[in-house]
C-alpha cells in the first residue's frame, strides 16, 4: 500500500532517497513530507521520477508544517506503513497517531552516542575520530559521538589534544571549500543549542574549547567547535541530544565503568570502541545497548546492513533487504500437493 516518509531537515536528499527507492522497488506508492527547514532539495524528486518514467501518482510530495502536513499523513487511514527520521519526541507523538489504525513504523530517532577510549587505543587516530565524529556535518547528525569517554590515564593528554583540534577547525560559509564547521540550521535550533553550552557551564562542566561565535562572523548561526571536560552523567549535556558541534568528555576507571557510563542515558543509536584488546573489544560490543556499533573505525558502513536503534534511539531497522522487508508483508500461501490426512470430527 501506500507508504508515507517523513524526513529530517539534516543530509536531506540522502535520507529521502535512501528511503524512496526501496518503498517503490517494493511496489509502493508514496508520499513525501520533507523536513520545512531543508525543503529545496526534495523539488528535484518530481522532475527526476518524470524522466524516470515513474507512472502519474505514485510519486507524491507534500511540503508543509510537521505538525499539520505530518500530521495528516500520519493519520490517514489509507497509509499503512510509515518509515519516520527524526527527534525522539516526534516519534512519541507518531506512535500515538498510527496506533489507531495499527500501521507499520520504522522510526529512527535521536541519540546521545557514545565513543569509548581506552588505554591502549591508537590515541591518534581515535582523537581524529572524536574530531571528525562530532564536528562534522556541524554535530547535526543522529550518530554523532557526543559523548567521549576516556580511560583516566590517558585521560588528561585525550583532553587537552581535543582542545586543541576543536580550536582550529575552521568555521566559516558553507560555500567556502576550506570550511569543516558551517551555520546551524536555523536561528531557532541555534538559540537551542547555546542553552545546552550555557547549561553546560551553569552546572559545572569545564569549558575546555569554544561556546561561543568565532571571530570574524558576526553574523549567522555559528558556533565555534565546543569542548566540554568533566562531564558527570546527571548533567543535561550527558543526557540530552544536542544535536551541534558540542562535545561533552568524562574519564572512567576500568571497563565496567565504561559500559556502565555509555548505557547511562536513554538513547541507544550508535557506539564507538577503540583499543587494542580483542577480547575487550568482542566483551564491550555485547555490552553496550546501541542499535550500530564501530570497533576502532568511525561511522563506515556498507548500506545494506540494518540502520537503527533501542531504547528512545527508535523501533525498526532499514537498509538493503531491512528497508525491503518493511515496505511489503509475508503472504503465505500453503498448498497441498498429496492427499494429506484431516482429522474427522462429528463421524462417530
Amino acid at each position: 500500500g501506500v507508504a508515507g516518509l517523513i524526513t529530517p531537515w539534516n543530509t536531506p536528499f540522502m535520507l529521502e532517497t535512501w528511503k524512496l527507492a526501496p518503498a517503490l522497488a517494493a511496489g509502493c506508492p508514496v508520499v513525501l513530507k520533507p523536513a520545512e527547514w531543508s525543503p529545496l532539495s526534495a523539488s528535484l524528486l518530481p522532475q527526476v521520477m518524470e524522466e524516470g518514467g515513474l507512472p502519474t501518482g505514485v510519486f507524491n510530495m507534500v511540503h508543509g508544517i510537521g505538525e499539520t502536513a505530518g500530521a495528516a499523513l500520519v493519520a490517514h487511514p489509507d497509509v499503512p506503513v510509515i518509515s519516520f527520521t527524526g527527534e525522539t519526541t516526534t516519534g512519541q507523538t507518531i506512535m500515538r497517531s498510527a496506533a489507531a489504525h495499527l500501521k507499520t513504523l520504522s522510526m529512527e530517532l535521536g541519540g546521545k552516542s557514545p565513543l569509548v577510549v581506552f588505554e591502549d587505543a591508537d590515541l591518534e587516530r581515535a582523537l581524529d575520530a572524536a574530531v571528525f565524529g562530532v564536528f562534522s556535518l556541524n554535530g547535526e547528525r543522529c550518530t554523532a559521538s557526543s559523548r567521549v569517554l576516556v580511560e583516566r590515564s590517558r585521560y588528561a593528554e585525550f583532553v587537552n589534544r581535543l582542545a586543541e583540534r576543536a580550536a582550529k577547525v575552521r568555521v566559516g560559509p558553507p560555500a567556502d571549500p576550506a570550511t569543516e564547521l558551517g551555520a546551524l540550521i536555523h536561528p531557532e535550533h541555534y538559540e537551542r543549542v547555546m542553552g545546552y553550552v550555557r547549561s553546560g557551564v551553569e552546572e559545572g562542566a569545564r569549558l575546555v574549547a569554544g561556546g561561543g561565535r568565532p571571530e570574524g562572523l558576526p553574523d549567522g548561526n555559528f558556533l565555534s567547535a565546543t569542548v566540554f571536560a568533566d562531564v558527570t552523567p546527571g548533567m543535561r549535556i550527558f543526557q540530552e541530544e544536542i544535536f551541534g558541534p558540542v562535545v561533552c568528555v568524562t574519564p572512567f576507571d576500568g571497563e565496567a565503568e565504561a559500559i556502565e557510563l555509555a548505557n547511562a542515558t536513554q538513547y541507544g543509536l550508535a557506539a564507538y570502541v577503540w583499543t587494542n584488546d580483542l577480547r575487550r573489544a568482542h566483551r564491550v560490543a555485547h555490552s553496550i545497548e546501541a542499535g550500530m556499533l564501530w570497533i576502532n573505525s568511525q561511522n563506515v558502513r556498507d548500506l545494506r546492513t540494518p540502520f537503527g536503534g533501542i531504547k528512545s534511539s527508535g523501533l525498526g531497522r532499514e537498509g538493503g533487504r531491512h528497508s525491503i522487508d518493511l515496505f511489503t508483508e509475508p503472504h503465505i500461501v500453503h498448498v497441498a500437493t498429496e492427499d494429506l490426512p484431516v482429522p474427522r470430527f462429528g463421524v462417530g
